[in-house]
């Protein structure tokens, strides 16, 4: 128990690291224009649709995931997860919150 959980600690701070590494893109430069427009804009009406994310984000995405897929399999927490119900729910949290976090 205590090895699994010395385990789970340096994979967060591994995947901690990776993402304090990766460079930070720049906003559009139309970012504050349309927030200021919602901001304004009446409650019932719609936002704007938004265009198709750039293909630049969606090889991020890909980039990360391959990432985390080879750490996973590295490091043979792969086995472990495929048989304990509680890792997958927290590895699933985690990835999704990281997901949600590269997406902004």
């Amino acid at each position: 128990m205590k090895f699994k959980h010395q385990e789970d600690i340096r994979l967060t701070q591994y995947l901690n690291k990776f993402l304090d590494d990766m460079p930070l893109d720049e906003p559009s430069s139309t970012l504050t224009d349309r927030v200021m427009r919602s901001l304004h804009a009446p409650e019932n009406s719609f936002p704007p649709k938004a265009s198709k994310a750039p293909r630049r984000k969606e090889w991020m995405n890909s980039i990360v995931a391959i990432a985390a897929t080879v750490v996973l399999i590295q490091s043979g927490i792969i086995s472990k997860i495929m048989n304990l119900d509680s890792e997958v729910t927290q590895l699933t949290t985690y990835i999704q919150k990281l997901s949600q976090f590269l997406q902004f």
